[in-house]
């Protein structure tokens, strides 16, 4: 059972957004919103802006999958592309439709391989790239681009050491082969993944970065001048890591967002995290001491306190791990996240301060109001920052700033 503390902290009260601030997503009515995900799209420039400048001269592909990392594909694709990204990446067909739907005319990479309920139709029409990993799949592909006058340009994946996705390295020629000759297929790039580039111990990326080598090395014996001009390797991690990985292009995913894939890598480059995730107190109420809150009745209060009720849940992605553990800025005051998270609505006790109903709290940001980061979240529950972010519903609306 848990006590009440709080911490001030010199930071206004915001303001509850309406409905004219730019927004997508969860369906909730015109008007001040219950709970919302805040992001900075000024974050999400000077991070892509950084990370051009870095790995120059490769280029930097922004992946903008599951909804970019939970901040909004198409308002990060947009943003990225301005600040300097070449290439943009998605995990499936629909999200690069999406994209394309919203009027982005980059390239797009589909990393995923749906496999027969892949969309090829669709994929094609899109004027996506594809990710091809056995020749089967690079037969369809042909024939969907073929039967609509089109061409349609891929990716070969080798897996150098991931064992999720890819043709074996010395495989890898032989299918670039098979590859190239379909008339309607454009073998436009080879890449891999890297399983640990986010270690401190680099031995096993040293290993996977010579099988690509090797991998490149017979793929472009095999094709000669018709070799892919597109060659990646390193996520977030590896850019970071060692220039050596960087190719022709590097994936940008969690980095984008501004966060680091592991401490060791913070020194790299200076990173901006984007989101903040916010609600309004919906109720505030006294309780006397042996009151208990919430489910199981995990928090019990040890004197006449004041508990301010969130509408925000696991549901919304407020992931119930930390129920006891979480925290809350409110007007300058730092406040704990009391008793179990429910579905929809999670409790705080605000102790002698009685915060008004649609007072605004922060639970989860960059940490400039006390409040908890994604990063010390990810550690509370065990987990890691892509799952903090990726986990924030849709019921809750994405408002965009600049800051």
């Amino acid at each position: 059972m848990s006590t009440h503390s709080s911490k001030m902290v010199d930071v206004s009260p915001v303001a509850v957004p309406h409905a004219e601030a730019s927004s997508s997503g969860g369906g909730e009515p015109a008007g001040p919103r219950r709970s919302w995900v805040e992001v900075d799209l000024g974050a999400i420039a000077a991070n892509t802006r950084a990370f051009v400048e870095l790995v120059q001269p490769a280029q930097v592909m922004a992946v903008v999958k599951a909804d970019g990392y939970g901040h909004g594909a198409v308002e990060v694709a947009r943003v990225a592309l301005e600040a300097g990204a070449r290439y943009l990446a998605v995990a499936t067909t629909s999200e690069g439709v999406a994209l394309r739907s919203a009027g982005i005319d980059a390239p797009i990479l589909v990393l995923g391989v749906g496999g027969a309920a892949e969309p090829l139709d669709r994929l094609v029409e899109a004027g996506l790239s594809a990710t091809v990993t056995t020749e089967q799949a690079a037969r369809r592909l042909d024939a969907a681009a073929r039967s609509r006058g089109r061409r349609v340009r891929v990716h070969l994946k080798v897996d150098t050491g991931m064992g999720r996705l890819g043709v074996l390295p010395d495989q890898a020629a032989w299918l670039a082969g098979r590859v190239a000759s379909l008339p309607a297929v454009e073998l436009e790039g080879v890449y891999s993944h890297l399983a640990t580039a986010d270690d401190p111990d680099l031995s096993y990326v040293a290993i996977q970065a010579a099988r690509f080598r090797e991998a490149v090395a017979s793929v472009e014996r095999e094709l000669g001048t018709r070799a892919p001009r597109l060659r990646h390797l390193a996520n977030t991690a590896g850019a970071l890591s060692s220039s050596d990985l960087r190719w022709d292009m590097v994936r940008i995913g969690l980095g984008l967002y501004g966060y680091y894939p592991a401490p060791h890598l913070q020194d790299r480059v200076a990173l901006r995290p984007a989101l903040r995730l916010m609600a309004a107190v919906s109720e505030v109420r006294t309780l006397p001491a042996g009151s208990g809150v919430s489910y199981g009745r995990t928090h019990v209060t040890t004197r006449q306190t004041t508990i301010a009720t969130l509408p925000i849940g696991y549901a919304d992605g407020y992931t119930r791990r930390l129920s006891n553990r979480g925290r809350a800025a409110i007007g300058g005051r730092v406040y704990p996240v009391v008793g179990r998270i429910c579905m929809d609505q999670c409790m705080v006790e605000t102790g002698d301060d009685a915060p008004p109903v649609g007072a605004v709290a922060c639970l989860l940001g960059p940490g400039d109001q006390g409040e908890m980061t994604v990063d010390e979240a990810a550690r509370l529950t065990g987990t890691i920052p892509y799952e903090i972010v990726t986990q924030l519903g849709p019921r809750l609306p994405r408002v965009y700033m600049r800051r």
